[in-house]
């Protein structure tokens, strides 16, 4: 038992030491495949750069803080420098980081950034705990009641939370 355990750490240890050069390695040979008919350069390299996030999460090679920077980066010059399919003309890494921030900039972005910052509130506040409990002291401990109590704990926390996502977080 103790030699897995020594095993998976030490696996963990690679993956986390070399995680940033694999997730490189990939996105360079993505980058460098030929391009797929009906696919623009900059929509292969964004899915290099999507991969790239991938293993890189997947890993923890680096701190999420940190890799929102590195994909921006990476969205700015490797969008930057592909070609504009309408013009021939390169992007510039101005209207690749434009491209890379557009997403940011829908509503939905922010209702649920706002429902996050609720959320974590709630659960710093132990309120969320309080509700949960309490309706659950109501209903009793019995499984089809912990369901109901679950799905009562929804609802109530939905005139709070909003986002869906940030009532589940």
């Amino acid at each position: 038992m103790e030699a897995d355990k020594k095993t998976t750490t030490e696996e963990l240890g690679f993956f986390k030491k070399y995680g940033f050069y694999l997730a490189l390695a990939v996105l360079a040979v993505i980058v460098m495949l030929p391009n797929p008919e009906g696919l623009s350069v900059a929509g292969q390299r964004m899915i290099g750069i999507m991969v790239f996030s991938v293993i890189v999460w997947a890993t923890t090679a680096i701190s999420y803080p940190v890799s929102a920077g590195v994909i921006m980066t990476l969205m700015a010059l490797l969008i930057g420098f592909s070609p504009n399919p309408e013009t021939g003309k390169l992007f510039g890494t101005a209207a690749g980081l434009g491209i890379g921030l557009k997403g940011f900039a829908s509503t939905a972005f922010c209702l649920v950034a706002a429902a996050m910052f609720l959320a974590v509130a709630m659960t710093k506040t132990g309120l969320d705990k309080r509700i949960a409990l309490v309706i659950l002291s109501k209903l009793g401990a019995k499984s089809n009641r912990v369901v109901i109590g679950v799905i009562l704990c929804g609802f109530i926390l939905s005139f709070f939370v909003p986002s869906t996502t940030a009532r589940v977080a």
